[in-house]
Parts: C-alpha cells; sequence; structure tokens
C-alpha cells in the first residue's frame, strides 16, 4: 500500500513538472527562452529578464508568482496570467519550473 502510494505520488510530481514544462514552451520560452536565457525572438524590443539569474532566482516563490500571475515588476510588457489562462496551480508549477534554471546551466 504505501509502495503503491510512493508509486502515485511520483507519478504526480513527474506529471506536474511536464505540465510546467509544456506551459513554459507554451507561454514563456518565446520571450525567456528554452533555457531561460532571456534570448526569445530577436525582433523584441526589451529583453526578457534571464531566468537562470541570480537575481531572479533570489526572488521569493510569492515574488515569481506575483511576476507571473499579476505582471508585477513589468512595465514593458504586462505578464497577468491568471488573466491569460493560467489557473493558480499553473502558475506555481511554473515558479517551480524557473527554480530548475539556474545560472550554472548557462550555455556557453
Amino acid at each position: 500500500m504505501i509502495f503503491l502510494f510512493g508509486c502515485l505520488l511520483f507519478v504526480s510530481i513527474a506529471s506536474a513538472g511536464n505540465d510546467a514544462e509544456g506551459t513554459y514552451k507554451a507561454r514563456c520560452a518565446s520571450c525567456h527562452g528554452a533555457n531561460g536565457d532571456g534570448n526569445g525572438h530577436a525582433q523584441m524590443r526589451v529583453r526578457p529578464e534571464d531566468l537562470r539569474s541570480p537575481a531572479v532566482q533570489k526572488k521569493s516563490n510569492e515574488e515569481l508568482y506575483s511576476a507571473i500571475a499579476l505582471g508585477a515588476g513589468h512595465t514593458e510588457y504586462p505578464h497577468e496570467f491568471s488573466k491569460r489562462g493560467l489557473s493558480t496551480t499553473q502558475i506555481q508549477d511554473l515558479v517551480s519550473y524557473i527554480r530548475t534554471f539556474s545560472a550554472s546551466s548557462k550555455k556557453k
């Protein structure tokens, strides 16, 4: 019984990770880049923040949530993804996914 619960929990966590990655690719990667480096499409007038940077990674989960959901701190491009079809859970999963980016993952 405990083994089954553990397996189901693992599958659930893995599924949430895959969902967050898919949401990131669909909603964020075009601006923030596939690896979070801020190098989305070249025609942008503003440079999106490097999500791998220490400045982003040191933000609290609440600050990242607020930036994604409500557009806090975004003057050039208001995110407000809570009004653009993302659920609370999807945004929380995005915050967790962004935590997987780090300065050490920067490609040289």
